[in-house]
């Protein structure tokens, strides 16, 4: 199991030792970010897609579209607004993102002598029903990239196509609570992904591969004295299976721009809190453990899996100067992507190099097995059946032998699944297959307790060797 069983287990009151480590969202969820004391007059669901019609009406920059409903049935929006010149030629942006995959050295030559290509960019929208600022936002971002003509506008849309999708959990936002109507936090299910929700986002990042995501919360603030709202990259525990160095590069630089982008703007805030703000809480630099990213369970940290510079935006306070704060810290992130877009999508692109050539220079030897072996459940096939379409569906490749073969001592027929570990998002299959290790000693706080393995949920084998296999 991905961390170890011990952080699951209930503190008992009369231990004689205190705990090695402090779930942190548990203290932030009594304080109230379940469901926020403020109240504003926010954008209720029922007028959004009334609102987005319109906008539509009045711009040739918008695509929307439903991309299917909620647990509850609700319609779950994506508006992908871009340069009109870009409209009806999005299979050229695909195109490429399937190269990254196939020839990624290739992918990177072609961007070095097209420097006017554009990069994809996703913006996630309040997962958490009661974190309503972060739609609102987008809402507002909507409506300018749309009708808007003023010169960062039109620079940001001559480089990027903006993909939002506006409302992540109607239902929570309709019912007012952190939740969707199963009854789930979709922020902690994107390894199983057993939410409707949740299936529309891993499609939608399938699809364009982001350079950069963005997922849009509250409420942080007061971290650190005067330090307003949450920007990551995170504290460690790192993940092992990110290529974290290629990741921190860029999204440390871009966290700062977002800050910079909100105290450019600090004095049209109404609340004092804002007015004296002196900059905005980025774990990484300002923190040493607490808000780490370890688990692949949330949003942004699943998007990294797919080589995106991925950031959760915490508002400070569930009001219209939260929806500010969210509006500016965005437009940062915009900013910077598009005036590195080329370095960065470089560096994206060689995250996928990486894992084609087995290639992981700041990884321990060992963590990447040569392959994964699923052996089909002789009881009960349907498991092993489960956990390949699973894959599958997460972009990662899964093959069968063609004949029978042996590995470390063991036969197995022909049609066994592997999962050999050449391949682009390698980082992405070893955390969804590989048994885990125990950090309980590694850090004295973690945000969330998180221990996940498929095959044990599931009950089918993946069985790591270090010896090469040819699926031939």
């Amino acid at each position: 199991m991905a961390v170890s069983l011990l952080t699951i287990i209930p503190w008992s009151y009369g231990h004689a030792e205190k705990p090695q480590w402090t779930n942190v969202n548990t203290y932030e969820e009594q304080d109230g970010s379940k469901f926020n004391s403020e109240n504003y007059d926010f954008v209720k669901f029922s007028q959004i897609g009334s609102k987005l019609k319109e906008i539509e009406k009045l711009s040739n920059r918008v695509k929307i579209e439903v991309r299917g409903t909620s647990a509850d049935g609700n319609p779950l929006y994506v508006v992908t607004i871009s340069d009109p010149t870009t409209q009806g030629k999005f299979g050229k942006v695909k195109a490429l993102r399937k190269q990254m995959f196939k020839n990624p050295g290739k992918a990177q030559e072609w961007i070095a002598n097209n420097p006017d290509f554009k990069v994809p960019i996703m913006i996630n929208g309040s997962i958490h029903g009661t974190e309503f600022v972060g739609s609102d936002a987008i809402l507002q971002l909507i409506e300018r990239f749309a009708t808007q003509n003023d010169a960062t506008t039109k620079d940001i849309l001559e480089n990027n196509i903006l993909i939002f999708n506006v409302v992540q959990n109607p239902d929570g936002r309709i019912d007012a609570t952190r939740f969707n109507g199963e009854g789930i936090d979709i922020n902690r299910d994107f390894i199983t992904q057993s939410q409707p929700e949740t299936k529309e986002m891993v499609e939608l990042i399938k699809e364009w591969n982001p350079m950069v995501f963005l997922d849009t919360h509250g409420y942080v603030k007061n971290y650190q004295p005067n330090l307003q709202g949450l920007i990551e990259p995170c504290t460690p525990p790192h993940n092992p299976n990110y290529e974290y160095d290629l990741y921190g590069k860029w999204a440390y630089k871009q966290a700062e721009a977002m800050e910079a982008e909100i105290m450019k703007d600090h004095e049209n805030y109404s609340g004092s809190l804002y007015q004296n703000m002196k900059g905005t809480y980025i774990p990484l630099r300002d923190d040493s453990a607490g808000w780490d990213d370890y688990p692949p369970i949330f949003t942004p940290m699943y998007a990294m899996y797919h080589g995106a510079y991925g950031h959760t935006l915490e508002a400070p306070t569930n009001d219209w100067d939260g929806v500010r704060w969210m509006y500016n810290s965005i437009m940062g992130a915009l900013k910077f992507a598009t005036a590195n877009k080329q370095s960065m999508i470089t560096d994206q692109i060689e995250v996928f190099k990486r894992g084609i050539n087995f290639d992981h220079p700041f990884h321990k030897e060992g963590l990447f097995p040569k392959a994964y072996i699923l052996p089909l459940d002789p009881k009960d096939p349907t498991v092993t059946n489960k956990a390949v379409n699973h894959l599958i569906n997460n972009d990662i490749e899964v093959v069968q032998a063609v004949n029978a073969f042996e590995a470390d001592g063991v036969s197995y027929p022909k049609g066994t699944y592997l999962v050999e570990m050449d391949q682009a998002k390698a980082g992405l299959a070893n955390t969804m297959l590989w048994d885990g290790e125990d950090i309980t000693n590694d850090t004295p706080a973690m945000y969330d307790i998180s221990a996940w393995s498929l095959p044990e949920l599931w009950g089918f084998k993946a069985v790591a060797t270090q010896n090469p296999i040819s699926s031939k």
